[in-house]
């Protein structure tokens, strides 16, 4: 049912940071209905119960690429589909692919909301290319995909679409026309790619939704682009990927570094920095090395490189991923397959700590980092007490301490590295050790081992007791 004006408005998405599914590491650009109602099962049995609750199919769903049967999958024969085989309707506007969903989204639509949940669909920013070629009409206008299209600044790896300059006529009506087809589908959740250096574009995307009579949740992909001098626009939707790719790779960790200390403090109720999807478990599970025949050795380049794989994070270097996610109040946005995903990764990703410490929505602070060690405190939000969120004042919280090195490290939580918990008995929770200290204080100067590359997340909280 759409909803008036003044009912979007009172509707209040995202005020902790979103949980979910999306498909791209492990389908890429060509998940297909199949898969995608097996995805949608797992999701509901393993996830949902957790809190999770969007599912995101991410590119390429409505595109036609050349593909072969083998293994019983469906198997691309590129990343991304040509331009000219991008699925739209008599508007430009893009439509599930007859390949991939013949059927279209309704039953996979109808599974999720029947259990509660949000369905999404990944979008690159623009008008499609072929909408251009035919001069296709913009829908209850009188101008055509000719009057609004720019070639300025195209998007280089995703060939599907050209901008739209918002300074003509009929440009926010094709935006209004796209979104108001995906409401009519019933699309809770949004993902637009190669925008995030798109202010205006970013604007007529969050007017298009807010005109369209149902709520729905914005992202902002791309994250190589992003820039906190466009945090106004930003501000307008719901989240930002703030990292370039991540991956299953050391460099991911370090790029996630680099952005919390980036970002933090700019998160908000209904706007969260995204650190990007979690690459756990299998991934690429479309990207077989003996598909291609045309050319030998392109299929490598689909996936960013990857072949059909499991995840290569060790145990450590995963809980490091998940816990700079935690401590940065970053959404969780689960990018392996969920059909038969490893234990520790469940364990880590459906962890009642690490979720309360997401939900809990304070973006941690470095306070700590020497010789390779380096520790992020998100206390327990305490804004409703001070105006404000006060790091020196929360007798409740996390700490996320942090190897960076390769080598095995041993760290005692005392001195600095105990700063930002206050004098008192806690209760101190070591969460991936399993071990929890009942009284502990200061003067007990604990000790823990990190693996190389690995963390320490520790929930503290003061006791009664004196």
């Amino acid at each position: 049912m759409a909803l008036t004006g003044s009912a979007m408005a009172e509707v209040q998405l995202a005020q902790t940071p979103p949980l979910g599914w999306n498909s791209f590491d492990s389908y890429s650009c060509s998940l297909y209905e199949e898969r995608a109602l097996m995805e949608a099962h797992a999701f509901i049995e393993k996830f949902a119960p957790h809190g999770y609750e969007y599912y995101v199919i991410d590119n390429g769903w409505f595109s036609n690429p050349e593909s072969v049967r083998k293994d019983g999958l469906l198997l691309p024969v590129n990343t991304h589909a040509d331009p000219k085989d991008v699925e739209v309707n008599e508007y430009g506007i893009v439509q599930p692919s007859s390949l991939y969903f013949p059927n279209g989204f309704k039953e996979l639509v109808d599974k999720l909301h029947a259990n509660n949940l949000k369905f999404g669909v990944h979008l690159m920013r623009g008008i499609p290319r072929v909408a251009v070629e035919r001069d296709l009409p913009i829908k209850g206008t009188n101008y055509t995909a000719k009057d609004i299209y720019t070639t300025v600044d195209d998007c280089t790896w995703c060939k599907y679409m050209h901008g739209v300059d918002m300074t003509k006529p009929g440009a926010q009506e094709f935006y209004n026309s796209v979104v108001n087809e995906f409401a009519s589908w019933g699309v809770d959740f949004i993902k637009v790619d190669h925008v995030t250096h798109k202010p205006a574009e970013i604007e007529a995307y969050a007017k298009a939704i807010e005109q369209c009579g149902r709520p729905m949740i914005l992202s902002l992909s791309a994250g190589g682009t992003s820039n906190v001098k466009y945090l106004d626009s930003y501000r307008m939707t719901n989240m930002v990927r703030t990292t370039p790719d991540i991956w299953d790779k050391q460099v991911s960790l370090e790029h996630s570094f680099g952005s919390m200390r980036k970002w933090q403090g700019l998160e908000q109720p209904g706007f969260w920095p995204d650190l990007d999807m979690i690459p756990f478990g299998e991934l690429c599970i479309l990207n077989r090395r003996d598909v291609k025949k045309k050319k030998p050795g392109k299929s490598e380049a689909q996936f960013a490189g990857h072949l059909h794989h499991w995840s290569y994070f060790t145990e450590p270097q995963k809980e490091t991923f998940i816990t700079q996610r935690a401590i940065a109040a970053s959404p969780i946005m689960m990018g392996g397959s969920m059909l038969n995903l490893d234990e520790h990764s469940t364990k880590l990703l459906t962890h009642p700590e690490m979720l309360g410490c997401v939900n809990n929505g304070i973006h941690g602070k470095l306070y700590f980092e020497e010789d390779s060690i380096e520790a992020w405190h998100a206390p327990a939000n305490n804004c409703d007490e001070y105006g404000f969120v006060a790091f020196q004042k929360g007798i409740e919280g996390w700490i996320g301490i942090f190897n960076r090195s390769d080598e095995k490290r041993t760290v005692e939580l005392s001195g600095k590295l105990a700063s930002v918990i206050k004098s008192g008995k806690y209760m101190l929770h070591d969460v991936w050790g399993e071990q929890t200290f009942e009284p502990w204080s200061k003067s007990a100067a604990t000790k823990f081992e990190i693996e190389p590359n690995g963390a320490v997340f520790l929930k503290y909280k003061k006791t009664r007791r004196a």
